[in-house]
Order: C-alpha cells, then structure tokens, then sequence
C-alpha cells in the first residue's frame, strides 16, 4: 500500500491557466457547494473533476488536495480528496484527511459519521481503528445525544468487541427521551432483536413501546404506522394492528397502499362489510390498485358472487397481466356467460403480453367474431393457425381443434366465404370424438344451416339434423332447423 505520492502533494506554483470557454458551463454541473471558494478553487475542484473521468488520479489527486488546502471547511472537498487518495491505494493519506476534518469540527455530525464508517468499512479487524471508531462516536453521542445515526452506529461498535453491557447501556438510555421523533423509536427495533433474547418479555416490552411510540409521534407516516401495525399483527393482536391502520387512514387519506393493508386485515378478522367498504373505496380513488381487484377477486370467489369476482379477475389480468391459462380462463367465462366484448378487450391485452402464442390469438378470434367482426375475426383465425403450426406445440395445436374449427366457419359464413366455411365444417365433423356429443351436434347444425341458407342439400341437411337430435334431443336451434326442412319440402322451389 502506498504511503504517499513521491514529490508531495501541494498545489503547484505560479497562476492556473484559465479554462476553455466551451468548458466553463461543465464546471457548474460538476461543482457541489464548496462553501465560500473562490473562482480559481471552483476551477481547480472541476480540473480535477476532469482529470478523475480521464483516468488521471494523480493530476485529480492533486486538484481535490488544492482544493482542500484552500477551502478547509468544506466537507465536500474533504470528502472527494479522501475518496481520491483511496482509489489511488493511499489508505492512510485517505484516513487522515477524513480523521482530521472529523477533529477539526467537532459540532458537525457528518464529518463524525463518515470518519467512523471509514473505519469500519475499511479497518474492521483493526484493534487501533476500531478504538479510533469508538472514541469518535462516544464523542458525537455527547455532543448529538439520542440521535439515531449516533446510537446505532456506537452500539454496532461496542458489539464487535463483545461489549454487550455497553450496547445495553446505550440502548436503554434511548427509552429515557422525553421528546424524540419516529426516526428514533424506528431505529431502536433492530437493535431491541439482536440485543434480547428472542421470544422474552423484556423483548417484547420494548417493541411494544417502540410500536406505541411510533403512533404517536408518526401515525402519519406509512413506514411508521405499517411498521407498527405489523408489530400487533405479528404478535396476535390483529385489532390493536386494525386500530393503527385506521388511525393512519385518518390522518393520510392518500396513503393508498396503507388503506388496502387495512381492508386486508379487515378481512382476516371477518369484518367483512367493513372490508368491503375499505377496499372499493380505494378502487372509486384508484381503479388501478392490483392488490385491492386481487383481494375482492378472492372474496367474491368465496362468496358465491362469480360476476364479481370475474370483474376484478380481469382488472388483475388488465393491470398487471399474466400467463395463458390465466387469460384463456377469465375470457372463456366472459364468453361463457355471452359477453364477448369484454373478452374481446381482455384478450387485446392477453395478446400484447404473449404476442406469438396461438391459445391466446385463437380465443381473441373467437372473441372478435361473438363480438360482431367476422372479417377482422377471419384474419385472426387464420393468424392463429399459423402460429399454431409454427410452434409445432401440441397444447397449441388442441386448441385449434373441432371448436376453433366450427368458430372459423362461423366467421368464414359471415365473411361471405361460403365454400371455406362448409370444408370446415366436414373437416370438423370427421375429426370430432364421439364421446363430444354437444360440440358434433353444433358442427352438424352448423353445415345443416350453411346448407339451408344456400337452399341446397336438403335432404343431407335434414339427415345432419336427425343425427344431433339423437345427440342432443330437443335442442331449440336443431327443431328451428328441422322446421326449416319441412317447409323447404312442403314448398319446394
């Protein structure tokens, strides 16, 4: 490790040549506040700005020292000398520079924090550093009494040399303040768990009034009221964790993220109406909270309300997206209960997140055609297929089977294009299983009608009919049919 820079450090001789001018607005960006430094002290700290981005440590070396030497209050330049002689390996040039502002301003905190994270980030096994540590903050812990960056950091020393009943001293002390504000009882809670044992009372007293504390001094703040509303749930007191929340609520309405944690607990305490109320009244602020959609997706689940529960599983689905079977199930209920619009817009979303797979393009072709776009609904099918064949995935292949078969003929009919909807059909009708009575009586019904409508093939028309009565008896649409046949032969043309 280098002890120093042969030659010395000091600035050099004679004037600073004055900057380019095309560089004068960079030194503004460059420049932090250096206290009352002069013209030349700005120029110097943006050379050695420049010279530390071209890889010249030493020519920034010796502009931040400069610096330094002509601005010694500024903690900013003690801290970028510090930083310079470190990356340039001169740890002990680094830890003097920082050690010696620290002494020198013994009423500013930060210069003591950062000469003691120094230490302990660089010098931890280092008995004579980790002395040094102690003494500054023992020092700062005087001059800048319970204050959390002061105390934790002193205790985390006095625990690296097993000095439990110092820790413990210095962390009781902090439970004497009168007045302190929720950084301080916040900051105490991790200390409280390495210093007690778990699962004590003692332990749990303390974070009992870490928590109280917090309430009352930070009920506004959601880190501080979640924290303590934790704190209850965690040990078993789910109202006492309910109370805080609704106290925070009450003091931030905006604290969105807060109110749903509140509906949350709510719910795990049967409160259902006012869970209920909680929630939907975060979605009339924000539509767009995943957590409350999700959350009322699962209760309407359990409570029988199945449209419901569809609404705020597609919201889900809509915000924060997700896989195929996910998508294909919530848009195959919407188009279930004959309401394909909405599976139609669902699946534009569906195929956004997934744009090459053929489930998702095959049901939003379906979806399009319920939806009323047999033209637009023909190129997807057939942009589906393609997909399909591509993938060469088997999963993806079924679900171009007899059903996606019949829907293209559907669209094909109302597309215009007639003889491609009829092959379809037959293709359909050859490949459907026996066993899948309901789906080969529509593909019978379907080419039945097909055939009808082009008054043609009556006779096979009324034979397709009769074979899906026998596999659905008494369906509406096969007797309208069937209807349609006689009259054809009572009125032949």
């Amino acid at each position: 490790m280098r002890r120093g820079i042969p030659g010395g450090v000091g600035p050099p001789s004679g004037p600073i040549p004055p900057m380019r001018p095309s560089l004068t607005p960079l030194i503004f960006l460059a420049v932090p506040a250096l206290g009352q430094a002069s013209e030349e002290t700005l120029a110097r700290y943006a050379r050695g700005v420049f010279a530390e981005l071209e890889g010249d440590l030493g020519g920034a070396r010796t502009h931040y020292e400069a610096v330094l030497a002509a601005d010694p209050a500024s903690f900013t330049a003690a801290r970028k000398a510090s930083a310079i002689q470190l990356a340039d390996d001169d740890l002990p040039a680094a830890a003097k520079t920082l050690r010696g502002f620290a002494v020198g301003h013994p009423d500013r905190l930060a210069p003591q924090l950062c000469y003691a994270d120094f230490l302990e980030q660089h010098a931890p096994h280092d008995a004579d550093a980790q002395r040094a540590a102690e003494a500054v903050l023992t020092a700062a812990n005087e001059r800048f009494p319970h204050h959390p960056e002061v105390f934790t950091r002193l205790v985390n020393v006095h625990e690296n040399r097993a000095r439990r009943e110092r820790s413990l001293a210095v962390f009781n002390a902090q439970f004497e303040v009168a007045e302190a504000g929720p950084e301080h009882w916040r900051a105490l809670a991790p200390i409280a768990r390495t210093l007690l044992p778990a699962g004590s009372a003692e332990l749990r007293e303390r974070l009992d009034l870490v928590a109280a504390n917090l309430v009352r001094t930070g009920i506004e703040r959601p880190d501080m009221a979640r924290f303590a509303s934790d704190h209850y749930r965690n040990t078993g007191r789910l109202d006492q964790a309910i109370a805080v929340l609704e106290k925070h609520a009450a003091a931030a309405p905006d604290s969105l993220a807060l109110r749903t944690r509140l509906g949350l607990l709510l719910l795990s305490a049967q409160r259902d109406p006012e869970a209920l109320e909680v929630l939907h009244k975060v979605l009339e602020i924000d539509p767009e909270k995943v957590i409350a959609h999700r959350s009322l997706a699962r209760y309407y689940e359990r409570h029988q309300a199945p449209g419901k529960a569809l609404f705020h599983h597609a919201e889900v689905l809509r915000l924060a997206g997700g896989d195929v079977a996910q998508f294909t199930a919530v848009a195959s209920r919407y188009l279930e209960l004959d309401r394909p619009h909405e599976a139609r817009l669902l699946l534009e979303k569906a195929r956004f997140d997934h744009p090459d797979d053929p489930v998702i393009a095959a049901r939003f072709a379906v979806a399009t055609l319920r939806d009323g776009d047999p033209a637009a609904a023909a190129r997807l099918f057939r942009r589906a297929e393609a997909l399909a064949e591509a993938s060469g995935d088997s999963a993806a292949l079924d679900a171009l089977g007899p059903g996606f078969q019949i829907e293209f003929a559907f669209s094909l009919r109302d597309a215009g294009d007639l003889p491609e909807a009829e092959d379809r059909l037959r293709a359909a009708i050859r490949d459907i299983p026996p066993d899948q009575s309901a789906e080969l009586a529509q593909a019978l019904r379907a080419l039945a009608a097909l055939w009808l409508d082009q008054h043609k093939n009556r006779g096979p028309a009324a034979s397709l009919l009769k074979r899906a009565d026998a596999l659905e008896p008494n369906h509406p649409e096969t007797q309208a049919l069937l209807e349609r046949t006689n009259k054809s032969e009572s009125h032949p043309k």
